[in-house]
């Protein structure tokens, strides 16, 4: 996973589970190395291929491509192999954090480059960074029984160019949604393995998995790829509610949503008041019975939500109430945006404990107001991955609280070696990630990365 606290992701992507927990395992002991694969996953290549020409579904606007700039190709000499990485073992996701105990890895620790963590019923799934090889790239996936050893999967799995815009779980499978690599933007990139480098092309795969290693290929939503889905702006988000239902929205186009991640439909026009036609997407989460969406009709920033990827109800968010990101916990969400001007912009919170009645939060408790943000913002990062939320800050000190409401705060102790530098949500040279295993917090810029494992 809207504007964060956390240096700008490349894909928004929430992957959420109710009820779909692997089997928790004693902990292992964790290791700042960068640790080699077991051996090669044990993986075959799907076969089945979506058509490369999807039609718009009825009463969307045609998509037109955005003209191409001038590009450069990306010089590699092959394609590198990805390696494996141990964590400590997850633990069960309705354990109490009490505490967060930080390492510093390696710049070897493939860790380093996971941007995303699954937890399903089989097991877990990582997605990564970007794999260049000449003129294409393709996401790195990393896959897990116990949330403790993880192996990569080979290239020939998903395809030399798919990049993965999402997964979640449904039931006993796994489901990954993939676009293909296009044109590397050379002028703006902030380097090849950046998804943001990149544009992204269909068709929309769709892919499932009863085991995590072996995947099957099957025609994605009926949608274009929307203009803003490529350079810096991809919206795609996707989200698994409960054990058999996926949702996916989109800017300017109905919302899809699968029982099976095979067949996909689209949900009533009604989903979004004044229809598809303007909308633009904010964030979506799995939020129980259902989902939870928040966008922007042009007029108003609205919140919708669903039991059954049907019928959706909205209502019109408080005033000063921006879409943005959604930190999600079992039985609450903290809607996190930005308003006012856009070079020293206003951090607003807007708090929810049904998905429907919103209020927009008078601060950033457990968090302070920052000391040097230009505008107002949280002193800190907020995160939420359904199973929890947390709240991290270092300014003056370093401090973490959990969550799972969002109103309700209980602090964390501390231990460790401590990621060094000013940790917040605008300025701050972090990406940080909630994942089962704990904190990870990576600082691209000098290639040093922290994994904050929780104590229970």
């Amino acid at each position: 996973m809207g504007a964060s606290g956390r240096t700008v992701r490349a894909i928004v992507l929430a992957a959420l589970l109710a009820g779909c927990g692997a089997e928790p395992a004693p902990s292992t002991t964790p290791t700042d190395a960068g640790s080699p694969s077991t051996g090669p996953a044990s993986v075959a290549p799907a076969t089945a291929a979506a058509s490369a020409s999807p039609s718009s579904p009825p009463g969307s606007p045609s998509v037109v491509p955005a003209p191409s700039p001038t590009r450069s190709p990306v010089v590699s000499p092959g394609a590198p192999a990805v390696a494996g990485f141990v964590t400590p073992i997850p633990p069960d996701p309705a354990a109490a954090w009490t505490g967060i105990r930080w390492q510093r890895l390696t710049a070897a620790n493939q860790l380093s480059h996971v941007q995303s963590v699954t937890r399903w019923q089989g097991g877990f799934v990582a997605t990564g960074d970007l794999v260049v090889n000449g003129d294409t790239a393709r996401s790195k996936v990393w896959v897990s029984a116990n949330g403790g050893t993880w192996e990569p999967l080979a290239a020939d799995v998903f395809g030399s160019r798919a990049v993965i815009v999402g997964v979640a779980a449904i039931a006993s499978r796994v489901v990954a949604l993939t676009l293909q690599s296009g044109r590397y933007d050379d002028a703006n990139a902030p380097g090849p393995s950046h998804l943001s480098s990149w544009s992204l092309e269909g068709p929309w795969q769709s892919w499932t998995s009863s085991d995590g290693r072996t995947w099957a290929a099957h025609p994605g939503p009926d949608f274009q790829v929307p203009r803003s889905m490529t350079g810096y702006s991809h919206p795609t988000l996707l989200a698994g509610a409960g054990n058999d239902l996926l949702a996916l929205t989109l800017d300017e186009q109905p919302l899809a949503f699968t029982r099976d991640g095979v067949a996909w439909e689209t949900a009533s026009l009604d989903a979004f008041p004044g229809g598809p036609v303007g909308w633009k997407s904010g964030s979506i989460v799995a939020f129980a019975p259902g989902f939870v969406a928040v966008g922007s009709t042009g007029t108003d920033n609205v919140a919708i939500a669903s039991s059954d990827g049907r019928t959706w109800t909205s209502s019109v968010l408080p005033a000063r109430c921006p879409t943005g990101r959604l930190a999600v916990g079992p039985a609450g969400l903290i809607l996190v945006g930005d308003e006012g001007d856009p070079h020293s912009p206003t951090e607003v919170w807007c708090s929810s404990l049904n998905g429907r009645s919103w209020r927009r939060l008078p601060g950033y408790a457990p968090l302070a107001a920052a000391s040097d943000c230009r505008g107002v913002c949280s002193s800190g990062i907020l995160d939420g991955d359904g199973e929890r939320m947390v709240a991290y800050s270092t300014d003056p000190k370093h401090a973490a609280w959990t969550s799972l409401d969002g109103r309700s705060w209980q602090s964390l102790a501390i231990s460790g070696s401590r990621p060094t530098g000013r940790i917040g949500p605008h300025g701050s040279p972090y990406t940080t990630l909630l994942a089962p295993f704990g904190l990870l917090f990576v600082n691209y810029d000098v290639g040093s990365a922290w994994l904050g494992t929780p104590r229970t």
